[in-house]
């Protein structure tokens, strides 16, 4: 196997997975993030897919909280509540994202605490300047994050690539389950993730007009929605905090390339985040992965066609369906019907744990429904004969 200088812009979740594993294969690989470590404004949860999938986040185990409880509140605020046999794993970011940077360190990678400020190409290499600093690489790695410094210069034209703006603080509150607040315009979701010491309470909205009016529509409504729904709950004895999250509703946006011969995207900079949770960190380790696992065959141009068959699939059906799994009424029906229905929490369960899959989902939830409806009629009905 050719030994490849890898260049890896980011070093999130997916740039320090796919520095870990390609060093761990005799590359020698550079990361860069200036930033790190720092605190990613997210709920952090780590699914019971991404935990199966790679067991050793069990190692880390002990630096999460663990949360089995959860509560939907509709459009109306109606509620359902129920539980999963298995735990989500809830970590600060910065922990989680420190731990694995530090795994890609004792592998071999090496790491630079600088920020990038310019990409090209050399023939047949990447020059990448840092802060004053020239380095060159065979192989450049994108995991810089939504708004992408690698992937405007790979993919300067990207249809379809959509961002959100999440606006939330980090509040001194405890919490033992995980919440969240649907609405009646299908624009988003408002989260409660419990963590360690303190509560991530964050609202995505879709849509709007530019950065700066998404963000302050966002950072106000979600001081409405706390002060009438959570009043107990004081903002501002906590930390603020925005970001942009990959928000892929348009399925076509999955037919653009995130890799090539010598280039790759991985994590948010290649919009890896499922449409309809949100779940972002499973899709960058699964992502990095795809990336490593072509290397190592030797093909890392092949890496496009790896996620594609490994989990492409999934994301462009969570694009194709998302308007329809927002649409108030039907959240209204699932939430309403699945109060009295272990039914449908079942399958809420196994949404959440990552088990549900989103070819069947909504035909499952519509059967579930019909159930849930039918067993409240034949009572009914049985009462009225007796009268």
């Amino acid at each position: 196997m050719e030994r490849l200088r890898i260049g890896i812009v980011g070093a999130g979740p997916a740039g320090a997975y796919a520095a870990w594993q390609a060093a761990a294969q005799g590359h020698q690989v550079t990361f860069f993030d200036h930033r790190a470590p720092w605190e990613k404004p997210c709920g952090g949860g780590i699914t019971v897919k991404a935990q199966t999938e790679f067991p050793w986040i069990e190692e880390m185990a002990p630096l999460a909280r663990r949360v089995h409880e959860f509560r939907f509140l509709s459009p109306t605020d109606r509620e359902i509540e129920f539980t999963c046999p298995r735990d989500t794993l809830i970590f600060e970011r910065k922990t989680f994202d420190e731990a694995i940077r530090v795994r890609a360190e004792s592998a071999g990678a090496l790491r630079m605490h600088r920020k990038v400020q310019a990409i090209e190409p050399m023939g047949d290499e990447w020059r990448l300047i840092a802060q004053d600093e020239e380095h060159r690489f065979d192989f450049l790695v994108g995991a810089d994050g939504a708004v992408s410094l690698t992937r405007d210069a790979l993919v300067p034209d990207f249809p379809g690539f959509q961002t959100s703006i999440a606006s939330g603080f980090l509040i001194p509150a405890q919490l033992d389950r995980i919440e969240t607040k649907f609405f009646g315009d299908s624009r988003g979701y408002l989260w409660f993730f419990p963590r360690q010491d303190h509560l991530s309470v964050g609202l995505c909205l879709w849509g709007g007009e530019g950065a700066a009016v998404k963000g302050r529509e966002t950072r106000e409504c979600l001081l409405e929605l706390l002060q009438k729904h959570f009043p107990d709950l004081d903002p501002t004895s906590g930390k603020g905090y925005g970001a942009f999250i990959p928000t892929i509703m348009d399925s076509k946006c999955w037919k653009v390339a995130r890799g090539g011969d010598n280039w790759a995207l991985v994590g948010d900079a290649g919009g890896f985040v499922d449409a309809i949770t949100g779940e972002g960190i499973f899709y960058a380790l699964r992502s990095a992965r795809a990336l490593t696992r072509a290397i190592n065959a030797g093909a890392p141009g092949e890496y496009d066609r790896v996620w594609r068959a490994e989990f492409g699939p999934e994301l462009e059906k969570a694009s194709q369906l998302v308007h329809r799994f927002y649409q108030p009424g039907f959240v209204e029906r699932v939430i309403r019907f699945g109060a009295q229905s272990n039914g449908i929490r079942t399958v809420l369960a196994d949404l959440v744990m990552g088990n549900q899959s989103y070819l069947t989902l909504r035909r499952r939830l519509q059967r579930e429904i019909l159930r849930a409806g039918w067993r409240r009629i034949v009572p009914m009905r049985k009462s009225l004969k007796g009268a």
